[in-house]
């Protein structure tokens, strides 16, 4: 490990730099960074011994003398990322290039008690004992929860999914032996999403699950809002004076939209209800999730005038939605006086890892900002 002593303000740039490309080689990230090769080649020698990159070969070349080229340790840094859902429980390991490199999800009521947190200590530690090497090169955790997240991201401004106390944090500390944060599960599962999708522009990011939420994503930063409670799509009003919400308002996107509208049908597995979809037999479903739709068509065409960005469907329900996305377009479509189709709608990439996966990258970020 180089001392910090010997680093520059180079040494940050040219690693974010080789990240954000994939690979590169002296002269693309002289070029770049507009600094002298000799600057180049002692910071990459830097980079070599920190073990942050490694020189993966020459690059292809029309003639003359090959070039190398760099590319980041995949396993220079490790994060974990923790989903608590109200009868989930969802752990992700992923490495510096956000890959998974462990996951388990298992079936588990939250329960604010000391028993929930041992099991949760447990489930940490036999997850990273399998995987050893990680230890040393371990950043954080990030634990991604259904409520609102105050900016020291230790304190809890709004909780009605998960029964838990102000001082949740303080409550899991003794348990965790690791740096951790508490982070949102849908600004969290746009974080993810965002870093996939490696987009610049801004993405609008909509939380399907067992309640509704969102993010805003401008790069790879959630737009939080004043407050924190920037996302919090859910809560926008869809049908005035319509049904009752969990939050005590009325005609809610959440009350039209959640996950729950239709896994209530099958006994709280949705993966049931969309098997019986797809079988086409039972026309009750097909007109629930018809309607569904017509309801969500409109909280994607009220995104798309608030926001003009690409809009993707995630969280539960988004995972199923590949197979309705054309269909979906067109209503969406409809409803838009601008635009006479809607590409812009994307169905997400992870299907049930986001929300752990982005509480993760809290800490891969902070650490690659850090150099």
């Amino acid at each position: 490990m180089v001392e910090d002593r010997y680093k520059t303000r180079d040494f940050g740039n040219i690693f974010r730099t080789i990240y954000s490309q994939k690979q590169c080689t002296r002269q693309q990230l002289a070029d770049i960074l507009g600094i002298s090769l000799p600057t180049v080649t002692y910071n990459l020698n830097l980079l070599r011994e920190s073990g942050l990159i490694y020189n993966a070969g020459a690059h292809q070349s029309t003639g003359g003398r090959k070039a190398h080229v760099f590319q980041c340790v995949s396993d220079a840094r490790y994060a974990l990322g923790i989903d608590i859902t109200k009868h989930h429980l969802s752990l992700v390991l992923i490495n510096i290039n956000l890959d998974i490199i462990a996951k388990k999800r298992i079936r588990c009521k939250f329960t604010d008690s000391d028993q929930y947190f041992e099991n949760l200590r447990q489930e940490i530690e036999q997850l990273l004992s399998r995987n050893e090497t990680v230890r040393k090169n371990f950043l954080g955790i990030g634990i991604s929860m259904p409520v609102i997240i105050n900016q020291d991201q230790k304190t809890i401004s709004y909780a009605t999914v998960l029964r838990l106390s102000g001082n949740i944090y303080d409550r899991m500390a003794p348990y965790i032996k690791y740096p951790f944060l508490l982070f949102n599960d849908a600004n969290s599962a746009g974080l993810a999403e965002s870093w996939f999708s490696d987009s610049k522009d801004s993405v609008t990011y909509l939380f399907l699950g067992n309640s509704v939420g969102g993010a805003r994503m401008i790069g790879h930063q959630i737009d939080t809002g004043v407050n924190w409670r920037g996302g919090e799509f859910g809560h926008m009003c869809i049908v005035p004076n319509g049904q009752m919400c969990y939050c005590g308002q009325k005609g809610c996107l959440d009350a039209y939209c959640s996950a729950k509208v239709l896994s209530d049908f099958t006994n709280e597995n949705l993966s049931a209800f969309f098997e019986e979809l797809k079988k086409g037999e039972n026309q009750g479903y097909k007109k629930v999730f018809d309607q569904y739709l017509d309801y969500l068509a409109i909280a994607v065409k009220n995104l798309r005038m608030c926001f003009d960005s690409d809009i993707i469907l995630g969280g539960a329900v988004g995972a199923f939605m590949g197979d309705y996305i054309e269909e979906f377009r067109k209503k969406a479509a409809a409803l838009n006086p601008f635009e006479q189709n809607a590409d812009y709608i994307q169905v997400c990439h992870y299907r049930t890892e986001a929300a752990a996966v982005g509480a993760a990258i809290y800490y891969i970020n902070e650490f690659i900002e850090g150099l």
